[in-house]
């Protein structure tokens, strides 16, 4: 592909008007154009996002079928990962900012339509938008977003769904790192998504993460090493679009409503649990007592919604960590053996099934600031979508990204241990 921007064909313009309409921006490395994207790819990828993000939101009006998908086409480049040839971040994120902005302004923009075999421009003149955004793609819908609340873009009626979104107010790493540039990189630090849009028309967001995603999940120490090495493994096991797991409701603040889809394993485990046989009872074992030290590097009592920077004298009180971790260590054999005998009630040691947090740590829910109304609903609890094509890296040609074979056991080497370990439900898996 030649450096810059990729251009799509410039058939005839057309003005389609759509009740709602459900605005699918991608990833990094996918544009969702064709022929960068297979139609494959875009079909699997905004099916994902639709059964399990955006109609269980409620936000797009109507719902399944009454929400009319669109994919957008947003450059996703990112140099020199995505390509020597590529454009830098900030540069593909201006891109995606302008196209998008064209389609919520009913203007001509860049856009794949069911069923995805064709991209071209054309005008979208509804009056009811959702905007899903995904990982790179996040920083343009928060860009997009600031935007709108300084010129609304009357009569219509814009929300904004964001996964793995890296202008996430606590714990996005454009937030944790705010004002840092990367010149080289063509990264700019810039903040975090904005959560004061005017009423009575306000522009209702949800926002949901991976628990120890570095996108979306950073610690707020960056000098705790053992959090920094979880994350750094996190982005492979908890950032991929594939990730499932069930999203609990972990805060409001303003009009967005925050949801945190917690890590059954911590990523430090991972390639333990995946060793055959033993591996998976290890992991069971030894993750209490570990995500004890990981949790060292986070305050999970901060809302999801308050914008908050990397602070590197945070330290939380050694005295209860020791408590905890030594807590910890039983409550691991307790896991292990609930584990081995398939009996959640099975805790010898009668210890207490561990939170998200871990040992000690506080409940998910952080509570309300001058929320807008009630919790918007985030996502389905039981995902049921096909990831084989979401599964596929790029490949050696970047002509266009075929769909990969689908990886057993992607997200899911490791049942639940903590559920298991529980007297509740366990939860689901894709």
């Amino acid at each position: 592909m030649p450096a810059g921007v990729p251009t799509s064909p410039q058939p005839v313009l057309a003005a389609v008007d759509l009740m709602a309409t459900a605005l699918y921006l991608g990833g990094t490395d996918h544009p969702l154009s064709v022929p960068q994207d297979t139609p494959a790819y875009i079909g699997t990828y905004v099916n994902w996002a639709a059964n399990d993000f955006v109609n269980p939101s409620g936000l797009c009006a109507g719902g399944d079928p009454g929400c009319t998908p669109v994919a957008v086409y947003t450059p996703e480049q990112f140099w020199p990962v995505t390509g020597l040839n590529d454009i830098r971040f900030d540069q593909s994120v201006a891109a995606g900012l302008t196209n998008l902005a064209a389609c919520l302004r009913s203007a001509p923009c860049t856009v794949t339509d069911p069923p995805f075999t064709s991209t071209q421009p054309r005008a979208l003149t509804d009056t009811s938008f959702t905007v899903f955004a995904y990982s790179q793609s996040g920083t343009i819908a928060t860009l997009m977003k600031s935007d709108l609340i300084a010129h609304p873009p009357a009569p219509s009626s814009v929300s904004f769904v964001f996964v793995s979104n890296p202008n996430r107010p606590n714990g996005g790493i454009l937030e944790r790192f705010v004002g840092v540039e990367l010149p080289i990189l063509g990264v700019t630090f810039n903040g975090a998504t904005v959560t004061n849009s005017p009423q009575p028309t306000p522009l209702m967001t949800v926002d949901a993460a991976h628990q120890y995603d570095p996108v979306a999940d950073f610690p707020l120490n960056p000098l705790n090493l053992l959090a920094d090495l979880n994350v750094a493994l996190g982005f492979l096991y908890e950032h991929p679009e594939e990730g499932a797991g069930t999203p609990e409701l972990q805060g409001q603040f303003q009009d967005s409503t925050y949801y945190l889809i917690p890590a059954d394993t911590i990523p430090l485990l991972r390639p333990i649990a995946a060793l055959p046989g033993v591996g998976p009872l290890l992991a069971t074992v030894l993750d209490p007592p570990l995500r004890v030290l990981v949790e060292t590097g986070y305050d999970r009592t901060v809302n999801p919604g308050a914008p908050t920077p990397a602070k590197y004298l945070y330290v939380p009180d050694p005295i209860k960590v020791a408590v905890d971790f030594v807590t910890a260590i039983p409550t691991g054999w307790d896991n292990g053996v609930a584990y081995l005998t398939g009996d959640p009630t099975n805790r010898p040691f009668r210890t207490t099934p561990p939170g998200p947090y871990g040992v000690g740590g506080p409940p998910v829910y952080t509570g309300a600031v001058d929320p807008y109304g009630p919790p918007t609903p985030a996502v389905r609890i039981a995902p049921s979508r096909d990831t084989a094509v979401l599964t596929g890296h790029r490949p050696a040609g970047k002509a266009q990204r075929a769909a990969a074979p689908v990886r057993a056991g992607t997200r899911s080497a490791v049942p639940n241990r903590r559920a298991a370990s529980s007297t509740g439900p366990l939860r689901n898996r894709s």
